[in-house]
């Protein structure tokens, strides 16, 4: 197995792959490869799977090609922008391919990925988009619920999170650059009369929901998110309707408005001082690294996917959450919640793949993965997950 870009999210992965011994080897691959290398000495002492740490550049599919070698499946837990290098390099090398989320904005960047599908087929390989948390665990509890009705009305993918950080300034929990791209992206939704649009204004339509206690009450915003793009045409059952709402507190929205109008979410270059300097990239240089936060967030974590159907005579809304606490996953991992909950999902998939029970080829959303099986295992590795149901006589 390869574990490709080794922050807070890789890490998680490889001391998740070490606790199976079906992982024999173990390749940590980084472009910055000092943090790789501390991990692999923790995890030489708990594994006896042979670790190698090398320097890796994913935007390079020539050299990542050279890296991924004979193994049978590699783990971008990189920059989304470099997903398509790191497919083509698993092609030409014969990995299967599992990444946590998709470039944006927009998620036809996702459904550009799924196009490959023909390409890993032909090669006799699984490639799965989006498999973290939300995307990933998200896409697998909507199946899971879907599973249970006869018609499905309406999908909401919902991520809340009630808590304190220990740090003066701003901070995101992942990624901050994909954290400020997806917020001040345009909303997508889905109609089966539409397809996927993206025809609402940057955090709009704010709603206050209800999450499970201790989360609580949270305003939420729509926003960009790649389950938006597969959940209503591959659950099918009628589907009217699905979006993704994020709950962002009142300080965080009052920044990315404010970063925004002085163009710092830009992309484009501009020069300063003599040097050509992208305003994103500044910005997110002046946030801490979420693996960073690790014992500093202190609260709860709660993503989820609420899905509104009929059962027979009966209506039905099912919420398949799962609700985690920061300390106590810092207390037994080492890491914060939101980066262990991404984490987590993408080795269950590789268990799967190790037991035999994934055994398709092509590319495919997380959805598309039998959720009953996915989440047992997801529960034996610590990650808990609830259903909360309501049902009422149809009118």
């Amino acid at each position: 197995m390869v574990i490709l870009g080794i922050g807070g999210v890789g890490q998680v992965c490889a001391r998740e792959a070490v606790k199976r011994e079906y992982v024999t080897q173990l390749v940590l691959a980084d472009l910055f490869p000092a943090a790789a290398e501390r991990l692999a000495e923790q995890l030489r002492e708990q594994t006896k799977a042979t670790i190698e740490v090398v320097k890796a550049d994913a935007s390079d599919a020539n050299s990542m090609a050279a890296i991924l070698g004979a193994a049978d499946v590699c783990v971008y837990a990189g920059l989304p922008e470099y997903n398509f290098q790191v497919m083509q390099a698993c092609l030409e090398t014969g990995t299967s391919y599992i990444d946590l989320a998709a470039d944006g904005p927009g998620s036809s960047y996702q459904l550009e990925q799924l196009a490959w599908d023909e390409r890993f087929k032909q090669a006799g390989l699984l490639g799965i988009m989006g498999m973290g948390c939300d995307p990933g665990f998200t896409n697998i509890a909507a199946r899971y619920a879907a599973d249970q009705m006869d018609r499905i009305t309406r999908i909401s993918v919902l991520d809340g999170d009630k808590s304190t950080v220990d740090i003066d300034g701003y901070c995101a929990y992942f990624s901050p650059a994909t954290a400020i791209k997806e917020c001040l992206g345009n909303p997508n939704y889905w109609t089966p009369q539409t397809g996927e649009c993206f025809d609402w204004e940057p955090l709009s339509n704010k709603e206050r929901i209800q999450f499970p206690e201790p989360v609580g009450w949270l305003d939420c915003y729509n926003v960009e998110h790649e389950e938006v793009a597969t959940l209503g045409t591959s659950i099918g059952k009628g589907c009217e309707y699905v979006d993704f709402k994020y709950a962002l507190s009142e300080d965080f929205v009052t920044m990315l408005r404010v970063i925004q109008k002085l163009g710092l979410a830009s992309e484009e270059p501009v020069e300063s001082g003599g040097q050509s300097v992208v305003p994103l990239d500044l910005v997110v240089r002046a946030m801490p690294k979420p693996a960073e936060l690790a014992g500093k967030i202190h609260g709860h974590s709660c993503i989820g996917t609420l899905v509104h159907g009929t059962k027979g005579d009966r209506a039905v809304e099912m919420f398949v959450y799962s609700l985690i606490s920061h300390d106590e996953v810092y207390a037994e991992h080492g890491s914060q919640a939101t980066v262990w909950q991404t984490g987590v999902p993408p080795i269950v998939a590789v268990d799967m793949m190790a037991e035999g029970l994934l055994t398709r080829t092509g590319c495919i959303p997380p959805e598309m993965i039998d959720p009953v099986p996915f989440l047992e295992r997801l529960r034996a590795r610590g990650m808990r997950w609830d259903v909360i149901m309501k049902t009422s006589p149809l009118v």
